[in-house]
């Protein structure tokens, strides 16, 4: 360790703050002045929107199938039975 003794170590921070200060000023500036030389391509707003529009015409699909199988499956279940009653009601009927 350079520094054994830390009254030391403070009194060299002590003497050299304003120029590690002044360095770390002209870095950060610089690195904010420099291009970084990747020119990133700006998002197209109507893509965003048509892939939001795909993704609600998609959920509301699903949700549509959804909904009309559990329509389905309730039917069966209510109308099984009473076609059940039918068929023991009138066991001659062809």
């Amino acid at each position: 360790m350079p520094y054994k003794d830390p009254q030391r170590k403070r009194q060299w921070e002590r003497e050299h703050r304003e120029e590690r200060n002044a360095r770390r000023r002209k870095s950060s500036s610089s690195h904010l002045l420099e291009p970084s030389g990747i020119d990133s391509p700006l998002p197209d707003p109507k893509l965003a929107q048509i892939s939001l529009i795909r993704v609600s015409v998609a959920t509301g699909v699903i949700l549509g199938l959804g909904l009309l199988l559990t329509m389905l499956i309730l039917m069966r279940r209510l109308v099984a039975p009473q076609l059940q009653v039918l068929e023991l009601e009138s066991p001659g009927l062809p």
